[in-house]
């Protein structure tokens, strides 16, 4: 057990150094960076999946490496999870340290006898198939598998026209309905609301409706739209956020998007007004 233990560590330690050494050649800060994530990565996750690579391999017979470079591979991708698309990087790390242990173990246990040629071919291949299925794999897989949304769903009393605006982080709102996915805002007549939600972050995946007294929607074209941005406002004991975004039946086009601020928009009402209507600054947090 101490030596496969030692072998283990030495893969650690091989990995680390060889991946990180790639980036001496660009900026010799990125190699310290590199070699603790790498080091990290490889104890923390790599040695485990060695164990578990041991143990599934152990009666494989012939076909032991060849299923060996598959496990190793598979755990690589699968750091897309955590990682995205930096996990070509844990790939790579990955064959090092299968690379190392096989080469420790073929050192240990061959004593210099080398497979035959048709096997020595099927290793190889196996290894060159599955570690660059697995790095074109994570190139290849779309961005947006890797980002995050904000998924907002605006419903405007029909007829309205000029800024909308959200204030987060209130406690004592209500939470927003949820829709097939998404947070559905509704608005009152002076185009505000409030959420206890924090001001979403991501790719804008955000839906708008006009919505009449009787319920009744009808889709906004995203070029009567003009997306805004985020204001916060203190008070000295709590700090209010907003977003906002303003809305036009007039002006639609794509020019009405670009800008903080359309031209010839009427500004809604503001933060510290919403709060003084609201109470707010009466709350203590």
């Amino acid at each position: 057990m101490q030596h496969i233990l030692s072998r283990k560590i030495k893969s650690v330690l091989v990995a680390s150094v060889i991946l990180s050494g790639f980036f001496l050649l660009l900026e010799r800060w990125m190699f310290v960076i590199v070699l603790i994530y790498a080091f990290i990565g490889c104890a923390v996750y790599g040695v485990p999946v060695s164990f578990l690579s041991d143990v599934v391999t152990k009666k494989a017979g012939p076909y032991r490496f060849v299923l060996a470079s598959l496990i190793y591979s598979v755990f690589g991708f699968l750091t897309f999870i955590v990682l995205g698309k930096f996990g070509v990087l844990a790939v790579v790390c990955s064959l090092l340290f299968f690379l190392s242990e096989e080469w420790q173990r073929a050192r240990g246990n061959g004593r210099g006898q080398k497979p035959a040629n048709k096997m020595m071919f099927m290793n190889g291949l196996s290894t060159v198939l599955f570690f660059s299925l697995a790095g074109f794999g994570l190139v290849l897989f779309p961005d947006r598998m890797f980002e995050e949304y904000t998924n907002q769903s605006y419903l405007i009393p029909k007829g309205y026209e000029g800024e909308v605006r959200v204030v987060h982080n209130i406690e004592d709102a209500p939470p927003p309905e949820k829709s097939d996915g998404f947070d559905v805002y509704r608005f009152n007549d002076k185009g505000y609301t409030l959420t206890p939600l924090p001001v979403s972050e991501g790719i804008i995946n955000d839906q708008y409706y006009y919505v009449d007294a009787e319920g009744n929607k009808e889709k906004i074209d995203n070029r009567c739209i003009n997306y805004g941005g985020t204001e916060g406002l203190g008070n000295g004991e709590y700090e209010y956020s907003s977003s906002y975004f303003f809305v036009t039946q007039t002006q639609c086009g794509e020019a009405f998007g670009e800008g903080s601020y359309p031209p010839d928009m009427p500004r809604g009402i503001s933060v510290d007004q919403i709060i003084e209507e609201e109470g707010l600054d009466k709350l203590t947090y």
